[in-house]
């Protein structure tokens, strides 16, 4: 297999991990962790994965769980990497991670965790901690642990109540939870998340930064002393709000009983402004490194004057941006009217917002056609109001870097106008035009957003979205190359490259005898970003329709290329469904004997099981062009010989005597007839 990969000009090189196998006791990742799907371990559970009991083999009385992932969820790699090499301290510890086979198609990947055997530090509706059981045990633990994270410039986006455990069963230590199952943030609770991600999609939270951990802390903290968590009777949206126009300490300690020390702590988490909240090894040192009270954040700074929206005023630009989102249309008009750029300049003094909403309000005025015109100018008007904030489009809102995890969700959840708006989003240059702007002259920023020619790239496929392997289907793959394929074929079997795809394909073609799709939208999208040379049989596929001969060709062309190229073994499967598809190319044969022929060519190549020996073998184009070239010509002779037999039949009563008289005539006019008749024949013989 290895000499094969070597030689690969269609596929991508294959990164194939180590597969697991099924032992004795069932089946087993890495050679060592056992994994029982019966044994469901709730306290571990969070977004859409599932937590079941793992064992060792080579040590029995270690405790382990495993989280088996859904195919639709965002894994962190390059956390689990960390994770791999290094041992945080007072963090769970991650054993391995990789596929297990639970049978022949049953593939799940699985991550494995050593279990704490303490429990969890709290269950929502249980009494509040001690403060001191807060300060001196659940801090330090969780500072050390994201001191050494930050320090590879890794969030861990995953700190709240209900992810942290005793690690002993005695209760006297800690380790914070696992995130790298997840999507970041995905399982934060709204009030946990910072004000530049609160009001983003769960899924759409992105990586983050270092200081949203410290915030999150902050939060961590108020929840085990309050008993509850914070803000719990409010909304999202009431909670931002809040945040907004008090300031997140004030607002989410307001009418609580809290010590001097517990205040300052949280004054030095909850600042609003990332850059002056306390970083980790300050607070794993805060008793030494504070000397005085710290600032406490005061919510959004104030324009100098107000401006009325939907019979409301606004003086906080951010606070106005998020009611644009709530109200488009309306937030539309005071971009036309010119309100909103009188204000900014105004009031808010900003001269270069200001200028940039004149451009958005005269592209607008200008562009009445367009009817997404009107969207995309409120979205770049919110993005200058509140440059820090998530990204809003009609109904979806997203941090950066974060759209593949919401198209991931899109597509598990099938929701019909979330996929309608992202990929009306993706089929503008809205995106790259906003990102642009903001990544001018910040390469942190840059490094935040998703890649310019990823967005180039499916921009591009957005314009031929009717044509399979395009589309939105496509746009997944390339956000989110480490997805597996989605197709409702090989789903539940965790396929990652073009070999494992071929693979599983087939064990599908061979239990259904061939009547299967193995070329839906999801796997066409899914082979063509994970292959190359294969386009040309894309473009012949998008001209030509489903059930045609030559569309059955091109697929047959894809699949022998990926046979020869990612899994050079024998596909009967696949020949199967050959046979089907070869039926309209079959039809299209007119020469009976060339049918034949053909068909026979068949039967004996596919005992080799190969789709390229079958095409080599049936050298079915060239008898295609053969076949076509021969019915035209003897179209031109059965039309020569018509014409011949017309002439003679309709020959005058004059030649008729004249032919009596002679011989000779009746002789020539015989055997000119039997001649035609033959033509005639030998032309049937093509049009049936």
């Amino acid at each position: 297999m290895d000499s094969n990969r070597a030689q690969m000009t269609v596929a991508e090189k294959i990164d194939m991990p180590e597969e697991a196998t099924a032992g004795p006791a069932g089946p087993v990742l890495d050679g060592r962790f056992s994994i029982h799907l019966s044994q469901r371990l709730s306290d571990f559970e969070s977004g859409v994965n599932m937590v079941v009991q793992a064992t060792d083999l080579q040590d029995t009385s270690a405790e382990y769980f495993a989280v088996v992932s859904n195919p639709y969820s965002d894994f962190r790699y390059p956390y689990a990497q960390l994770l791999k090499e290094n041992r945080l301290p007072g963090m769970i510890e991650l054993m391995a991670h990789g596929k297990v086979r639970f049978s022949e198609t049953d593939i799940c990947y699985v991550s494995v965790f050593d279990k704490p055997r303490g429990g969890p530090i709290y269950r929502e509706g249980e009494a509040p901690l001690q403060e001191s059981l807060v300060l001196n045990l659940v801090v330090p633990t969780v500072a050390g642990c994201l001191k050494f994270l930050h320090k590879s410039g890794m969030a861990h986006r995953g700190i709240r109540a209900d992810n942290i455990f005793f690690s002993d069963k005695k209760q006297r230590s800690l380790v914070l939870g696992e995130a790298v199952t997840t999507a970041p943030g995905s399982a934060q609770p709204a009030v946990y998340e910072p004000l530049e991600t609160a009001m983003s999609h769960p899924m759409g939270r992105g990586d983050g930064k270092p200081a949203d951990d410290i915030y999150a802390v902050g939060v961590l903290i108020l929840h085990l002393l309050g008993g509850k968590l914070p803000a719990s009777d409010l909304s999202a949206d009431e909670i931002y709000k809040k945040k907004l126009e008090m300031g997140s300490f004030a607002a989410l300690t307001e009418d609580l009983a809290l010590s001097s020390l517990v205040i300052d702590v949280l004054a030095g988490l909850l600042h609003d402004d990332p850059t002056k909240r306390w970083d980790a090894k300050t607070l794993l040192n805060w008793r030494e490194e504070i000397t005085s009270a710290p600032r406490r954040g005061r919510g959004d700074s104030l324009a100098f004057g107000k401006i009325l929206f939907q019979s409301e005023e606004y003086s906080s630009p951010r606070i106005l941006a998020h009611a644009m989102m709530r109200k488009p249309k309306a937030a539309l008009e005071i971009i036309e009217n010119g309100r909103l750029v009188k204000w900014v300049k105004s009031a808010v003094r900003d001269e270069e917002a200001a200028a940039k909403i004149a451009q958005i309000q005269a592209s607008v005025n200008s562009s009445r056609s367009d009817k997404n015109a009107g969207t995309a100018a409120v979205t770049q008007a919110i993005r200058l109001l509140d440059p820090d904030g998530v990204f809003w489009y009609r109904d979806v809102s997203f941090c950066r870097g974060a759209l593949g995890p919401m198209l991931l969700w899109a597509f598990q959840k099938d929701d019909t106008e979330m996929k309608k708006t992202l990929a009306e989003l993706l089929s503008s240059s809205l995106l790259q035009t906003v990102t642009a702007e903001e990544m001018r002259g910040s390469a942190e920023r840059r490094a935040e957003w998703v890649p310019e020619i990823v967005l180039n790239s499916c921009y591009d496929h957005m314009k031929s979205k009717q044509d399979i392997g395009c589309g939105l289907e496509r746009c997944l793959y390339e956000l989110n190359p480490k997805a597996p394929c989605l197709s409702p074929l090989v789903l539940g079997s965790h396929v990652s490259n073009l070999s494992e795809y071929v693979e599983i394909a087939e064990k599908k073609m061979s239990s259904s005898n061939g009547q299967v799709n193995p070329l839906d939208r999801h796997a066409a999208a899914f082979i063509m970003c994970k292959s190359k040379g294969l386009r040309k049989y894309l473009k012949t596929l998008s001209s030509n329709a489903p059930g045609t001969a030559d569309n059955a060709l091109a697929q047959i062309k894809i699949f022998a290329k990926l046979q020869a190229s990612a899994y050079p073994k024998p596909l009967p499967g696949f020949c199967r469904w050959m046979e089907e598809m070869q039926k309209p190319i079959l039809a299209k044969i007119r020469s009976r004997l060339r049918q034949e022929f053909v068909s026979k060519k068949f039967q004996e190549a596919k005992k080799t099981g190969s789709l390229g020996t079958i095409l080599k073998l049936t050298d079915i184009e060239r008898q295609l062009a053969v076949d076509s070239r021969e019915y035209d010509n003897a179209l031109a002779t059965a039309e020569e010989a018509e014409r011949i037999a017309a002439y003679l039949e309709g020959a005058s009563q004059q030649r008729k005597v004249d032919a009596a008289r002679y011989g000779t005539w009746i002789t020539s006019v015989l055997a000119i007839t039997s001649l035609v008749t033959s033509m005639i024949v030998s032309a049937l013989y093509f049009v049936g």
